[in-house]
């Protein structure tokens, strides 16, 4: 098969990992209920956006599906009387957008089925685990290896991987069957990916999990591994099983046991060790974070591997959209070491793609680990490489206590040449979307800073308009002031009046005549000029 050619299987296009933005545009009376009108936004395209109508009972059903996460939403209470009332109604909207806005701001809730299929119902079906159970009934009937026994549902935060008890015929031994449908990133054939499958299953190495089976099917593929009934770091960290209701387990945990300097130092080098040996045959975990990472007799086990070869996304992808350098293969890798490291370090995620402020009293080497990782400096930049990190003094300090893979003969996997292109073709189809991906947040992210300019720029123009109105009113309004307390021009003197007759004049003509004399000498030019509107 060429290296692009268009691959068979039917792969999903849609990125479960994608941000949705939601905003409650309106509301509207209909058969004597309201309905609020929802416009989300998938993404940054502008063109991914949609409208749904939802009541005031479906997003109680939705906080009801979300208590088991144990965190608090603020939404508002229910009201039997006076409902219908406009004021009432714009007051729920104001309150609902507030909710929605929290919902949205959990990760571990916002990458969930219920909030999935809440703001997207077409592409979001709450039956998909039934259509995974009914698939992965008939595949093993004709494989005859394994027998279904139970669904574990919603242990894990994919919504499109769904976990199943399957027996060994033959041992009788209790497996874990994962069942994932085949990602946007996804380019290989389905004959080619089995190839590459049969590889993964035949790998050895100390610190990556062993595959047991692994079949690809025509929507997806499915992978036998062991049971570990300590469950994945996660699961240490927050005290809790591994079969347990995944937003119940992580999304307000009750227990937090972070883990020492010593134990973050020892299992650190043996992911390190055991990313740099994917890397060394021309693979990539792409997927590394607590929960697919497991412990057993004080050695850690890498799972997942088979999740870059399907093409789903990233748990960190979010993050890694933030980021300017980080687009190949081995810095994403060491991206998510460095938010793994945190998570173990403190007992809680990083909710940012970047980290420069740290609690008192960590250790200064570690901190330096994590600095290299997740600054904002090296978000900015490239990040160390996986040799750098290895030959980093809180590495090479740790005692080891398993084999060492440079030296162990157990290490070992190998890829047909004809696989080979193909998996760097894969690996650069997953980079370039990536930056693609960056590529939008950086636009979207500078059209809304031009966007707050224009607006301060209008702001500005609209203020020196105003400024310049109140001055020409002041103006007026001052002229008009001393028009008016300005004195009338005095009259001029009468001119001496002639030697009086004989007879003397009476006092009123004499002021009848003084009247009449500044009448005839008023002079109108002396008066000040007024513009009237």
């Amino acid at each position: 098969m060429a290296i692009f050619e268009k691959s068979s299987q039917t792969k999903v296009q849609i990125d479960d990992t994608e941000r949705l933005e939601c905003v409650l545009e309106n509301s509207q009376n209909i058969n004597n209920h309201t309905e609020y009108i929802l416009r989300v936004q998938y993404g940054q395209n502008k063109e991914n956006r949609w409208t749904v109508s939802r009541r005031y009972r479906d997003f109680a059903a939705l906080h009801v599906s979300l208590q088991q996460a144990n965190i608090d939403l603020p939404i508002p209470p229910k009201k039997f009387i006076g409902n219908m009332q406009p004021s009432f109604v714009a007051e729920r909207q104001m309150a609902l957008q507030n909710y929605i806005n929290e919902v949205l701001k959990h990760q571990v809730l916002s990458l969930s089925l219920q909030v999935r299929s809440f703001l997207d119902p077409s592409n979001y079906s709450l039956c998909l685990s039934e259509q995974a159970l009914q698939t992965i009934s008939i595949a093993l009937r004709g494989d005859g290896q394994f027998e279904l026994k139970s669904a574990l549902p919603d242990i894990g935060w994919r919504i499109r991987k769904h976990y199943f008890l399957v027996n060994e015929s033959e041992s009788q031994m209790n497996c874990l069957l994962l069942w994932q449908s085949y990602g946007p990133d996804c380019v290989l054939h389905s004959k080619d990916l089995q190839i590459a499958f049969k590889s993964l299953q035949n790998m050895s190495h100390p610190y990556i999990d062993k595959i047991l089976s692994i079949h690809t099917l025509e929507t997806g593929a499915y992978v036998v591994r062991k049971i570990h009934e300590n469950g994945s770091i996660r699961d240490l960290l927050y005290g809790t099983e591994y079969d347990k209701n995944y937003l119940a387990k992580y999304g307000n945990p009750k227990v937090r046991k972070p883990f020492t300097n010593g134990q973050i130092s020892h299992y650190g080098y043996q992911i390190l060790q055991a990313l740099k040996f994917l890397h060394d045959k021309g693979l990539c975990h792409g997927h590394l974070h607590p929960g697919n990472i497991t412990i057993e007799n004080q050695r850690v086990l890498l799972m997942d591997v088979e999740n870059f070869l399907m093409g789903v996304p990233s748990l960190y992808r979010q993050f890694l959209l933030e980021l300017k350098r980080t687009s190949n293969a081995e810095a994403i890798d060491v991206y998510c070491f460095g938010q793994t490291l945190y998570e173990m370090a403190f007992g809680t995620p990083l909710n940012s793609h970047y980290c420069d402020v740290y609690p008192d009293g960590i250790p200064h080497d570690l901190e330096s680990v994590l600095r290299l990782c997740l600054s904002s400096s090296a978000s900015k930049h490239s990040g160390p490489s996986l040799e750098q990190l290895l030959q980093h003094p809180f590495f090479t300090r740790s005692c080891l206590n398993g084999l060492n893979p440079t030296s162990d003969t157990r290490a070992h996997l190998k890829f047909p040449l004809s696989i080979k292109d193909q998996l760097k073709a894969a690996v650069n189809v997953m980079e370039e979307r990536l930056r693609i991906g960056q590529k939008l947040v950086r636009n979207a992210k500078r059209e809304v800073r031009i966007q707050e300019i224009l607006n301060s720029e209008e702001e500005m123009k609209k203020q020196k308009k105003r400024v310049k109105r109140r001055e020409s009113l002041w103006k007026s309004s001052s002229s008009l002031a001393d028009v008016s307390t300005a004195s009338s021009p005095s009259p001029p003197s009468p001119p001496s009046p002639p030697t009086p007759a004989p007879i003397a004049a009476s006092g009123s003509d004499t002021s009848r005549g003084a009247l009449l004399s500044a009448i005839c000498s008023f002079d109108k030019s002396r008066l000040a000029r007024v513009v009237s509107r």
